[in-house]
């Protein structure tokens, strides 16, 4: 990365709060796009305790029965990328459901969703496995926290898993390892050029976890001058809060370049909600410690492994926050 001069942007929040709803099964299932060719994909990804994370993506384009699905396969060690596979594959070997979170391919499952859990103690629990040349993940995911979903008209998120815990084994490079860890699962879908004229050119997003809170954040870049922010805090177990983009001031610190793009490095987030009962305060830096650049064959994107300092406070409750995240910055530009 060549360095770039200290530089700060502030992002505009004078839009309204984006409406959250609680999930079921259905909105993490697929939903596909009966009038235009559109994007849409399941998101996983993990950060392990043996030094090792990975991303697992299942994205699909398609209209009505017809379209592409391609499996992604991502692993980081020290926050470096050390492997990157990625298939693409025609609908008629994909089998899905509308009901529930289910993807087949070639008659092997690649997400299956604990249905028995989920009606017995409401739990979410997804095994994910896919497998692709030498490099293989095979992972439980449980859901520590509520799940809460935004739609919009050029739209729709579905985080299921804004914190869960991870483990099973991975196969890097053809070393197989058993882990343990922490992630995170999400859903969009409803993407198309309708989106690019009509929501926005890219965002920023990510996570803050510190030991019972977990802050999922986005900024919507609509256009040079204008931006949607977000902030969801959850707490274990215990609901969600969806924060005033008012009370939310996120400013990028510092730049670099990579390939010649401009890419943000080093983030502030200060947030201060004075509700009655929680008083919400988070007060977050954020420094890139790795940034892997790739183009998927939806848009140029940015992975960050990010190092998060400062404090997360809940009413009375306040937790220090000094964990490695990973944060992604989109450009359709």
């Amino acid at each position: 990365m060549s360095s770039v001069k200290t530089e700060t942007k502030k992002f505009q929040n004078n839009h309204p709060k984006l409406n959250t709803q609680d999930i079921k099964p259905s909105d993490d299932a697929f939903h596909g796009s009966p009038k235009r060719v559109a994007a849409e994909w399941w998101y996983f990804d993990a950060i392990f305790d043996n030094n090792y994370s990975t991303h697992i993506g299942f994205m699909t384009f398609s209209r009505k029965k017809i379209g592409i699905v391609s499996p992604k396969l991502e692993f980081y060690k020290s926050g470096e990328l050390v492997n990157n596979n990625s298939r693409r594959y025609s609908f008629k070997n994909f089998e899905t459901s509308k009901q529930v979170p289910f993807v087949k391919l070639f008659n092997n499952p690649l997400i299956e969703f604990d249905k028995d859990k989920y009606k017995s103690n409401g739990e979410w629990i997804y095994r994910v496995k896919t497998k692709i040349e030498d490099n293989a993940a095979n992972l439980i995911f449980t859901g520590i926290t509520q799940g809460w979903k935004i739609e919009t008209d050029f739209e729709s998120w579905t985080v299921a898993q804004p914190m869960a815990s991870v483990e099973g084994e991975i196969i890097v490079n053809g070393k197989r390892m058993k882990v343990d860890g922490i992630g995170y699962h999400d859903h969009n879908w409803n993407y198309s050029l309708l989106t690019l004229m009509n929501y926005g050119i890219g965002w920023y997003w990510g996570k803050i976890r510190s030991k019972s809170f977990n802050l999922t954040w986005a900024n919507i870049i609509k256009s040079s001058k204008r931006s949607e922010i977000l902030a969801i805090l959850n707490e274990d177990r215990n609901g969600y809060f969806n924060i005033d983009p008012k009370d939310i001031h996120l400013t990028i610190e510092e730049f670099t370049r990579i390939r010649g793009r401009k890419t943000p490095t080093i983030f502030t987030l200060q947030i201060e909600e004075k509700i009655k009962k929680n008083p919400i305060k988070i007060d977050i830096k954020m420094e890139s410690e790795s940034i892997h650049f790739g183009k998927s064959r939806f848009a140029p994107y940015w992975r960050y492994h990010i190092n998060t300092t400062g404090s997360i406070s809940l009413g009375n409750k306040k937790e220090q926050v000094n964990k490695t995240q990973i944060m992604e910055y989109l450009s359709f530009s």
